[in-house]
């Protein structure tokens, strides 16, 4: 050998040792990692984030359930104390309401060419008839009536008739109510002599002005103080403004309720209710799901290490050989990505979709200790381009049928090698009975199965579908669960016959995805309307943070949430705490508390001051919304744009759909379309 070869065995076993050493180094690190996020203590409350979602559940019940008393109105349903007392403080912009406790009111408001009429305290035990009339201003009746009839209060709505030109008006509301003897038939036909003249006026006529615009709209006005509103309507109003505001955000929500004149104090508690109960929440769990102490973030390297030695657990199980030195990785903000190519051997007898399952399945569950929370999409590609073994060839069937494995070369003296076929034979007869009795055992549908036995390994493969409707949707067991459970009937039963053969079993239900064989806590699927190809799969969270943040409606939102924080995190990085707030109050689209929350996270500012951020910009974007919006109304009406109204409304639930579309559309193309280019790097077909 010469000195230039001795040089380079010599630097090429160098290299090797700094590698092992490297290696070593990164798995004490990760070992350590690990340690510290598998603390097995489970007291609770143990952090400051654990009192936060205790105060949140309790806020919670006691927001949602105080509305919901209101509205039943079970306690105090009639009374209107609280309204009366805070219309005379500065809490209530819109003067002091009147007392109608006792007295028979209406509300009447409307909504572009609809008019709205309704009655509070009418006697609900007599036969009623609400009758709304058009008069021009000298009282004239012009013939437009509209009756309503019923029991006790009554809601009427119309539209106005194209007959009726634009100018003023007035528009008189009466209510009439007979006993039993003098109960009236309205119909088509009834004119109105006929109802004042068999029925009895209840209290006044109640007379507004009400003018018809050249653009086809309606101003109604009404000179009198508006009514105050008992605690049953305040809480009839309440559902509504959380309805619209969780449809349409907080500005439909005020909007809404300022043209109805709900007292602003009412709109601003509930707002508050809603962001102080889904921040206490959901923040704390967002934060126990994403946050890690900056000793447990994973460097490039510490992640590259981390998937390889998963993987080597993987291909133990597996029974297949990975190429390590050919696989890659892409690291992004939004992604893991990585390629796996790999050989079988003779033992393996899983199908490329279960390997790549496996993949999936324990490198997810290693991100879930780790907390790694980004999405992870890979490529499994078998070198030989054979998805099962390539000694042994299966035929799916019901009956479990085998086509015969290759056996050693004869020898001259054929009684050693009949003899071990004939055992080998008998065994596999038995273990086809025995999993006819573990099918029917579990109420399973053998969807084609087979089984190879020689002297060294029993192989199984069994693919099953539950017998039972719906099983898509409530079939709970995982392929693991089944395939441990077969396992251990085998192992137990066959205890005698298995001698020194290894038993190799894989399990798989037919009507599961690879999301479900992967046990993924949250999946995103590329769109073929789009061309995008793919599926991003997140580790799975135990316990109660994966019940509510990783079920499919709460994951499609935090996805879009997590997407509008990755693209305003410059922003928070230059303007910190502060800018936070504005972020949270400004009233944009998508910044409210949760995205402010999941931004905080992602800038990795402490719990505290993102708590306290959110707490301060949401509790000033509800109270300015609330003491503007009638303001808006009123403007609007004062010039005759009340027309715009129920465009704004409506213009906030469009704005509010296109914007979650349009980021849920963008999340999507930059998930898939940079992992699309850097899997096509790859001559090899995608397994």
């Amino acid at each position: 050998m010469s000195v230039e070869d001795a040089s380079l065995v010599e630097s090429s076993d160098l290299s090797e040792i700094n590698n092992l050493v490297e290696k070593d180094s990164l798995d004490r690190e990760l070992d350590r990692i690990r340690l510290r996020r598998t603390d097995k203590d489970k007291r609770f409350p143990k952090t400051f984030d654990d009192v936060v979602l205790i105060f949140g559940v309790i806020a919670g019940i006691v927001f949602f359930g105080g509305v919901t008393l209101l509205s039943s109105g079970m306690f105090a349903g009639d009374s209107i104390l609280i309204d009366q007392t805070l219309s005379k403080t500065p809490l209530d912009t819109g003067g002091e309401c009147r007392d109608m406790q006792g007295e028979l009111w209406y509300q009447i408001y409307s909504e572009h060419l609809e008019i709205y009429v309704e009655t509070h305290n009418a006697r609900d035990d007599n036969s009623s008839v609400l009758v709304v009339r058009f008069t021009d201003l000298n009282k004239s009746d012009i013939g437009e009536v509209h009756y309503q009839s019923g029991q006790g209060d009554i809601d009427l709505s119309f539209t106005l008739s194209d007959e009726i030109n634009p100018g003023d008006y007035l528009l008189i509301v009466s209510f009439y109510q007979g006993d039993n003897d003098s109960e009236l038939l309205v119909t088509n036909s009834t004119t109105f002599s006929e109802v004042s003249e068999k029925l009895k006026m209840v209290g006044n006529e109640k007379i507004v002005d009400l003018e018809v615009t050249t653009h086809s709209s309606i101003y109604i006005s009404d000179p009198d103080p508006r009514a105050c509103f008992t605690m049953e309507i305040l809480g009839g109003w309440g559902w509504i403004l959380m309805a619209a505001e969780w449809a349409g955000g907080r500005e439909t929500a005020m909007l809404t309720g300022g043209s109805a004149s709900v007292p602003a104090w009412w709109m601003a508690f509930i707002s508050l209710g809603m962001s102080i109960f889904f921040l206490c929440v959901q923040y704390p769990l967002m934060h126990r799901m994403y946050h890690r102490d900056t000793d447990d973030l994973l460097t490039d390297k510490q992640l590259r290490r981390l998937i390889e030695r998963t993987l080597r657990k993987s291909e133990n199980n597996q029974r297949i050989t990975i190429k390590f030195e050919e696989m890659r990785m892409q690291e992004r903000a939004i992604s893991i990505d990585v390629i796996i190519p790999y050989n079988t051997t003779n033992k393996t007898i899983g199908q490329a979709t279960d390997i790549r399952a496996a993949f999936t399945r324990d490198l997810l569950e290693e991100f879930a200790v780790f907390g790694e929370m980004r999405p992870l999409q890979i490529k499994s590609i078998s070198l030989d381009g054979i998805n099962s073994n390539s000694n042994h060839e299966f035929i799916l069937s019901n009956d479990l049928s085998i086509i015969g494995s290759e056996r050693s070369i004869l020898s001259e003296d054929y009684s050693s090698f009949f003899s071990g076929l004939s055992a080998n034979g008998k065994l596999e007869d038995k273990t086809i009975h025995l999993l006819d009795k573990w099918f029917k055992k579990h109420n399973l549908i053998d969807y084609g199965s087979a089984i190879i036995v020689d002297d060294e390994s029993i192989l199984i493969r069994v693919i099953y579908t539950p017998m039972m409707r719906f099983s898509y949707f409530l079939y709970r067991k995982s392929f693991i669960d089944m395939q441990e459970d077969l396992t251990e009937y085998l192992s137990e039963v066959l205890a005698k016959n298995l001698d020194s053969r290894e038993l190799i079993i894989s399990a798989r239900n037919e009507k599961a995805t690879l999301s479900d064989r992967a046990l993924a806590g949250r999946v995103e699927l590329g769109s073929n309307q789009d061309d995008l190809v793919g599926e991003a799969m997140v580790a799975k969270q135990a316990g109660l943070t994966g019940v509510l943040l990783q079920n499919p409606f709460m994951g499609d939102i935090l996805s879009s949430v997590e997407y509008v924080a990755h693209s305003n995190r410059s922003r928070i990085d230059k303007y910190g705490f502060w800018g936070l707030i504005v972020f949270v109050w400004i009233p944009f689209m998508a910044s409210g508390v949760l995205v402010g929350a999941m931004l905080g996270l992602v800038a990795r500012m402490r719990f505290r001051r993102v708590l306290l951020a959110c707490l301060v910009g949401g509790s000033a974007a509800s109270i300015t919304w609330a003491y503007t919006a009638r303001g808006i109304i009123e403007f609007m009406e004062r010039y005759h744009a009340q027309t715009f109204i129920p465009f704004l409304i409506l213009l906030a639930f469009v704005f509010t759909f296109l914007h979650l579309r349009r980021n849920k559309r963008r999340r999507r193309e930059e998930l898939f379309r940079e992992s699309m280019a850097f899997f096509a790097t790859s001559s090899n077909s995608n397994a």
